[in-house]
């Protein structure tokens, strides 16, 4: 049996950080990265990795995107309907800092259903008439919303994830149709500054919802091709890539009985927010639940080839072994610390 794990945010993103893993019981991890075929690729980002998995991939110069809107709505639902242009339209909190303007993401603005549902149902009372080919703001989840379109934007968003906490300032649309965009994003912006809920948020020491963040945009690909015959996985575009494969994706509960791509995104909001307690808790969870458990499966040979990918910020990384290499035993535990430094 083959298993496939991912894990986005185990390299820890910044390199300034002393030894983010240390004194982290991670015994199964060291010893199954010890004995792997260790490669550092030159690649970064999750989703674009993800896309690259299943087939996908952004054509030059980006002119054709990878449509992450309408895979990640496909992962809500599960149903497949190709039903035109989607981009993500994620709610976000903006603060100036040293003069510039930072971006938060929507994973710890305690967001409500209600408040969700308000702002989007002002938002299409507001562009209905401004922007016709704007069919409506959706929203799946308070922290995930979309955006229905009639014809493609003209232009090239970079992903919310590039973004989060970094300066806005080098990621704003770029294209054609840029100043109409910007245009778009500054009204959206001030009707949100004005809007009642966003008074009650500031009221009750909440920080606000004071801008989106538009991203992914495209239409549903035609069927792709999983990269193994079952999928385990909780985040969004991986579960929509896995249904446009014809695979009905599960959740990662305990570790599978046939070939499998495992995807475990518990780093991944930790490493992205750089909240390093929380990070090192969902290590030690996953060592628990995940490092253990396929280390006795190779030594039991259950398991015969098991591939680590770490999709990361700055680099990927990529550990192949199969059940033999753990008898190589001239080769000695590598510490994740190790490989982290390795990879800055």
């Amino acid at each position: 049996m083959k298993i496939h794990l991912v894990l986005p945010g185990l390299l820890w993103p910044n390199p300034n950080t002393v030894k983010p893993a240390a004194d982290l019981d991670l015994a199964a991890l060291e010893r199954l990265l010890g004995h792997a075929h260790v490669h550092i690729a030159n690649e970064k980002g999750f989703e674009p990795w993800l896309a690259r998995e299943f087939g996908l991939s952004a054509g030059a110069l980006d002119q054709t995107p990878v449509p992450y809107a309408a895979l990640r709505r496909l992962g809500e639902s599960g149903t497949a309907i190709s039903d035109g242009e989607w981009l993500c339209a994620d709610p976000v909190h903006l603060q100036f800092a040293r003069d510039q303007l930072i971006l938060s993401d929507a994973s710890d603005l305690d967001i409500t259903r209600i408040e969700a549902t308000t702002l989007l149902d002002g938002l299409n009372q507001l562009l209905a008439t401004q922007e016709p080919d704007f069919v409506r703001f959706e929203a799946k989840s308070p922290k995930r919303w979309y955006l229905r379109m009639k014809t493609p934007p003209n232009v090239s968003f970079s992903p919310l994830s590039d973004v989060t906490g970094r300066p806005i300032a080098s990621y704003l649309p770029a294209g054609q149709a840029d100043r109409r965009w910007q245009r778009i994003v500054n009204d959206i912006q001030v009707f949100l500054h004005t809007h009642p809920v966003n008074q009650a948020r500031e009221a009750a020491g909440k920080r606000t919802i004071n801008s989106i963040w538009f991203w992914g945009p495209g239409s549903l690909p035609g069927k792709l091709t999983s990269p193994a015959p079952l999928v385990l996985c909780r985040n969004r575009i991986a579960r929509g890539l896995a249904i446009a494969a014809g695979v009905r994706p599960d959740v990662p509960k305990r570790l599978p009985q046939l070939d499998a791509l495992v995807v475990l995104d518990n780093l991944l909001q930790p490493a992205r927010n750089l909240d390093l307690d929380a990070w090192r808790k969902q290590l030690s969870h996953i060592e628990t639940q995940w490092f253990i458990p396929v280390l006795a499966a190779l030594k039991s040979r259950h398991v015969t080839e098991l591939l680590i990918s770490a999709p990361g910020e700055r680099s990927t990384l990529e550990a192949r072994l199969g059940a033999i290499d753990l008898w190589k035993l001239w080769r000695r535990p590598l510490p994740l610390d190790r490989v982290n430094d390795a990879a800055a």
